[in-house]
């Protein structure tokens, strides 16, 4: 006999970097997907859904992810400059774990290569494994990886590599 999953919120709102879905359930945030347009926002939560390995019902409640996402929404405008939110990484791997977690630890307005995080997550030669693990990064911009640069340049990112660089000049990183 399966489990009943549980209930997760979700809330899908404007930025000044584009459209957001932000997931989440009893204070815990579990996903930020960016650029999610209204006409794509169904395919958006199943991916979410799936993502979560279908322990979560997903429910549309704009008020209960209103604190969460009035702290997205504002950091992305330049007028906050931290997080105060819980995180669920639980379906990730304990490596993809490690790695964001470090990746969550870099500075602001800092930058670290995809082999300084490979390292500092205890596998110094993973450094692609890294960068896979910031491509399914669930919860970009609070967790930085916009701020993981390649070491010959910007790297990839994927919410578009234009939001990559609009992030970095918000938090002051003109070079890398």
């Amino acid at each position: 006999m399966s489990a009943q999953p549980s209930t997760a919120y979700y809330a899908h709102c404007d930025s000044a970097i584009g459209p957001l879905l932000v997931v989440g359930d009893a204070g815990r945030l579990m996903a930020i997907r960016l650029h999610v347009e209204a006409a794509d926002l169904g395919r958006a939560i199943e991916d979410v859904h799936h993502e979560l390995r279908g322990r979560y019902v997903l429910e549309r409640d704009d008020e209960r992810m209103a604190p969460v996402v009035e702290q997205v929404v504002a950091y992305v405008s330049g007028t906050r400059t931290t997080f105060d939110v819980a995180l669920d990484l639980s379906h990730m791997t304990p490596f993809q774990q490690r790695v964001l977690l470090e990746t969550a630890r870099i500075p602001r307005g800092e930058t670290a290569t995809y082999a300084e995080i490979a390292r500092r997550a205890g596998r110094p030669g993973a450094f692609r494994a890294v960068g896979n693990t910031m491509r399914i990064n669930p919860i970009p911009i609070v967790i930085p990886c916009h701020r993981v640069v390649a070491s010959d340049g910007i790297g990839g990112y994927g919410g578009r590599i234009e939001t990559k660089r609009q992030l970095l000049a918000l938090e002051g990183v003109t070079r890398f």
